[in-house]
């Protein structure tokens, strides 16, 4: 497995064990705090009623019913104001063992916990019945007792239908746990419960599974960053590749990883094909100059015999000169789009008006184009665009010409523009293009055999030529189905492509 993809595993892994083990130790942790809790509730529960009914001399039905053994303030006498005065000021002091005791203020005494039961869910309920229905009280002191109590809560509770058994039930309210029922004398009924501090368990364990998992994420970012700018470095030169502008340079990120290794078959592949494609393109420009010297003496000869001959020779000679001419032309082309496909033109972009554009392409060849109608669709004070003229010229009229050579009657050139991009169409009314043949026009020296193009002549450069030029813009050229019923040719290039030239 490559190092990278190593790493990202890893820290996949490991974040995920420690978001497990992170939970497993808190859910453990939170249920011992949690249990430690409810036991220091129901202690201070214990001492608070406890002291209540010790401090007006009233006995426990078995010694058991209390875990603090108060005996000793049976034979006393306290008055309201000292009840309430040792039930707020009273402390509970824990040591380190787990033991538990009890201090009571201006008596010096200490009452210690005779026991640690955790099941003391049900002295406690014999507890607060023995409190909540002794006679010994008042139900009104009663209700000032519970107030002062810090670990004991009282609160009205709609009345039961029907009417309790007895002046208490001891019953479990979801969400608050052991609640105690208590009816008074006139039939209001209050719900006493113990006070149990609220331990955020959820929200905790929540809290810390989010740390935990964005630590994690937070290193699977790195990682999916690098990667991905090793992906952009590798796009970039794969962009430049494909534009002819050299190799793979060394300084490839992360020289030991596996983008390294793709980048570098990548390029063997790429210069392999530059290299078939070097040589095609040498073979093919030294045809073509050579071609230029035996066309030029064709033509000289051509010229020189052409004033020797008679009249019925002479439409011969004018016959073998346009064949000359044509040659000559098709060199021309193929040197063109060698120097476009090689990108060893000089292309100078500057504002151009792309109406006098097409207005030139018009008027040169106003003799091709007389039989047709030709449309165009400007918008004066919106034809403005960066281009390199004379290549933009030349893709114009190549795109105008060969609407020309299908259309039945009519051609139209409309220009489009927004924020991002301009775009010329122009559309004949022709036979129009299959749409499984759209992407074989641009293909040099590619003749479809089809209507459209057996009887039309060409060398198969015209469009081919159109989208080098195109693409050198930081755009292309679209074939669609056109309204008119024949071909759509769509030349499109960026407005911010060569924006920097001019500056």
């Amino acid at each position: 497995m490559r190092p990278e993809f190593w790493r990202l595993y890893r820290h996949l892994i490991f974040g995920s064990i420690l978001v497990i083990l992170t939970s497993i130790l808190f859910l453990l942790f939170s249920s011992v705090q949690r249990n430690t809790l409810l036991a220091q509730s129901n202690v201070c529960a214990d001492a608070e009623i406890s002291l209540a009914m010790g401090l007006h001399g009233i006995p426990l039905q078995t010694p058991n019913d209390s875990q603090f053994d108060l005996s000793s303030l049976s034979d006393k006498t306290f008055s309201d104001e000292d009840i309430k005065e040792i039930i707020q000021n009273k402390k509970i002091i824990t040591s380190s063992l787990g033991i538990s005791s009890l201090v009571l203020p201006d008596l010096a005494q200490t009452a210690e916990i005779k026991s640690t039961r955790d099941d003391n869910i049900l002295p406690i309920t014999r507890l607060f019945s023995q409190f909540l229905q002794t006679p010994h009280i008042s139900e009104a002191k009663k209700l000032s007792m519970i107030d002062w109590m810090e670990c004991v809560q009282i609160s009205p509770f709609e009345q039961t239908k029907p009417p309790l058994a007895s002046n208490f039930a001891h019953v479990f309210i979801q969400g608050e746990g052991f609640a105690y029922l208590w009816q008074l004398a006139d039939k209001r009924v209050f719900q006493v419960s113990i006070v149990y501090k609220r331990y955020y368990q959820t929200a905790i364990i929540i809290t810390i599974v989010s740390i935990a998992m964005l630590i994690m994420l937070v290193f699977v970012w790195k990682e999916f960053s690098s990667l991905e700018n090793r992906r952009k470095s590798f796009e970039n030169f794969t962009r430049k590749i494909a534009q002819g502008n050299g190799r793979i340079p060394d300084e490839i990120p992360d020289g030991s990883g596996a983008l390294k290794e793709l980048a570098y078959s990548f390029d063997s592949m790429s210069s392999h094909i530059q290299r078939l494609l070097k040589v095609q393109r040498e073979m093919i420009n030294a045809i073509s100059h050579e071609l230029r010297t035996p066309i030029a003496r064709l033509r000289f000869g051509l010229e020189v015999i052409k004033d020797e001959v008679d009249q019925d020779n002479l439409m011969t000679i004018e016959a073998l000169e346009g064949d000359v001419e044509e040659l000559n032309t098709l060199v021309d082309e193929v040197l063109t789009y060698g120097k476009l496909e090689q990108g060893s033109l000089n292309l100078h972009f500057e504002d151009t008006n792309i109406r006098q554009l097409v207005d030139g392409v018009l008027q040169h060849n106003s003799l091709l184009l007389s039989h047709l109608k030709v449309e165009v669709a400007f918008s004066e004070d919106e034809s403005g665009v960066l281009a390199d003229a004379h290549h933009m010229h030349r893709a114009l009229q190549n795109l105008i010409l060969n609407a020309a050579k299908y259309a039945n009657t009519k051609v139209s050139v409309v220009f489009h523009q927004d924020a991002e991009r301009w775009q010329v169409d122009i559309e004949d009314d022709g036979s129009g293009i299959p749409l499984e043949d759209r992407d074989k026009v641009f293909i040099p020296f590619q003749r479809l055999d089809n209507s459209r193009t057996r009887a039309s002549g060409g060398y198969g450069l015209g469009l081919a030529i159109v989208q080098r030029i195109a693409f050198w813009h930081g755009g292309a050229v679209l074939v669609d189905e056109s309204e008119l019923g024949g071909a759509k040719f769509s030349f499109i290039w960026s407005r911010n492509q060569h924006k920097n030239t001019l500056s």
